[in-house]
């Protein structure tokens, strides 16, 4: 479990190898950490391409 979606994406590519695909497949609402699901895709775009 991560607390952010910068901690998220960091531990991705911590453990994606080579060749692997990262999915964002929330398994939950999460209102209280972004405005709504675009906001969401949004930062974890953001995040990704850092």
């Amino acid at each position: 479990d991560t607390s952010s979606m910068e901690e998220a994406v960091r531990t991705a590519k911590k453990l994606a190898q080579n060749g692997d695909a990262v999915l964002l497949s929330p398994c939950c609402a999460s209102f209280d950490l972004f405005d709504n699901y675009e906001d969401r895709g949004r930062k974890f775009k953001t995040e990704v391409f850092k």
